[in-house]
């Protein structure tokens, strides 16, 4: 372990230091795919660690106990940001409170967490929180567990990337299946409606009487041992993001990296999308590893957009060129999948309007519409891709904010244009800033930078998508291929 360990410092007394449990979350991030080779989505890839420890230990059967207070906690965590976030940008909170989030407001904790990630241009990966009150959470949930499971403090971060946990087993009775959320796993909604968790891993199953147990492995100052937790989903999750932070040159912001992290995320059960209203169970889904959340195919072609809006524009493509192999006697075929990442204007005094900016984006076509009253032909704009985990029939700002995830930092869409494909004339894409409590008044809301990724693809996966998006944009447009560093290839010398 100490040669995947690139540096320590412990802020705890030698009396209180308990090195169990982040010994066993280190091992996770460093061999989480060795120690665990039947559990498949776990990134193969190496990463390193640096190693700070602020928890003391809290089991009596380990020693003396100590306690830590939020406040302690947040200055601790200040000063190693300081001395190190320009050379780590991930840091892995495997911690929780018992304190339920709020869905009216959010929690100081968390406020306080979304003000160091800003300030020092980092990413926390936060445990959704365990619920271990037998009986423990059924799938799907019971109703009157809805409200007792939802996760806690400070899980609620809008800037952090709050983990569940999903079983890698299968419980063929009194526990989840493989993939389903584990029993002891925590779920959402967030404050303000804001999807919690925002991504699940494999962080071990138990049946709901807690009998059974199936853990994930790693190791501790013992050796290889298991247990199970969404503080051992978390860093799994985190390893994948560590991958994009490193893989991409330069580094890439937060924002574009949550992005890349979010835009593959699959339901772990389908590797579908996750449907409609099991969102505050699986959040955005499971991560792919690198580098398949970095590459295109012959048969799809992904755009990544990071840039700025300011109050008062918008952004807009029209002809937005579409593969013309996905063109057939006027109508548009291919599935395409988008997501939005910012991180908004934020104001606390606002309670569940903490967040004060929202980007949008639409994406379709135009078409050829009469008009009834003078019977002129118009065009006529109409979206293609919506967004998900929505209801766009009802337009009132209570139901956009609980259904359609508006303010949310996070936001993905998707359109299948099915068999028969989609009349229309020509694309267009146009991104669009949105801002309450007055903030866009004046020069007091500065340009709010986002990433929108755009993945055109050919279901039947015949399509030769990727080479003809290559051909029109440099032929047309101003671009360039996202920079991912070089790998060396070792191979045998005869």
């Amino acid at each position: 372990m100490n040669s995947w360990i690139v540096g320590r410092e412990s802020t705890v007394a030698p009396q209180y230091r308990n090195d169990e449990h982040g010994t066993f979350v280190a091992g996770l991030v460093c061999w989480g795919a060795a120690l665990n080779p039947n559990v498949t989505g776990i990134d193969a890839s190496p990463c390193a660690i640096f190693d700070l420890q602020v928890l003391p230990n809290d089991d009596p059967s380990r020693g003396d106990t100590d306690s830590i207070g939020e406040q302690e906690l947040l200055v601790t965590l200040e000063t190693a940001l300081k001395a190190h976030a320009n050379e780590f940008k991930v840091w892995n909170l495997s911690l929780g409170t018992d304190k339920l989030c709020s869905l009216d407001e959010f929690s100081e904790f968390a406020e306080e967490l979304d003000n160091l990630q800003e300030k020092y241009q980092v990413s926390f990966v936060i445990s959704a929180g365990n619920y271990d009150s037998p009986p423990l959470l059924s799938y799907p949930r019971e109703k009157a567990q809805v409200e007792l499971g939802r996760i806690t403090t400070p899980a609620d971060s809008v800037l952090g990337i709050a983990v569940g946990s999903i079983s890698h087993v299968d419980y063929k009775k009194n526990g989840p299946r493989e993939h389903e959320p584990s029993a002891f796993s925590r779920h959402g909604a967030g404050p303000n409606y804001v999807i919690k968790p925002d991504l699940v891993h494999y962080g071990g199953a138990c049946s709901t009487d807690a009998v059974h147990q199936s853990g994930i492995r790693s190791v501790n100052t013992a050796g290889s041992v298991e247990d199970l937790g969404t503080s051992y989903a978390t860093p799994l999750v985190s390893h994948t993001l560590a991958q994009i932070y490193h893989q991409i040159t330069p580094t890439p912001t937060p924002v574009l990296a949550r992005a890349l992290l979010t835009h593959h995320a699959r339901d772990p059960r389908t590797q579908s999308r996750v449907p409609d209203g099991e969102e505050n169970y699986f959040g955005f889904g499971l991560p792919a590893p690198v580098p398949y959340c970095l590459e295109c195919t012959p048969y799809s072609s992904t755009l990544v957009f990071d840039e700025a809006l300011r109050p008062g524009f918008f952004l807009e493509w029209d002809d937005f060129p579409y593969p013309a192999s996905l063109r057939r006697k006027g109508r548009y075929f291919g599935e395409i999948w988008m997501t939005v990442a910012f991180a908004p204007a934020r104001g606390a005094r606002w309670g569940s309007e903490y967040c004060e900016t929202h980007i949008d984006a639409h994406f379709g076509v135009y078409r050829d519409k009469v008009a009834r009253d003078t019977g002129e032909v118009i065009s006529k704009f109409e979206g293609l891709v919506p967004p998900e985990h929505k209801n766009p029939g009802l337009l009132y700002e209570s139901y956009q904010v609980a259904h359609l995830r508006k303010w949310a930092p996070v936001r993905t869409y998707h359109g299948n244009l099915g068999e028969g494909g989609k009349a229309g004339n020509r694309w267009r894409l146009k991104v669009q800033l949105l801002a309450r409590h007055g903030i866009d008044d004046g020069d007091a809301l500065l340009a709010q930078p986002f990433s929108l990724i755009i993945t055109i693809a050919d279901p039947e996966k015949k399509a030769p998508i990727y080479d003809e998006m290559t051909q029109i944009l440099l032929n047309r447009f101003k671009s360039q291929n996202l920079a991912v560093r070089a790998r060396a290839r070792v191979r045998d010398e005869l």
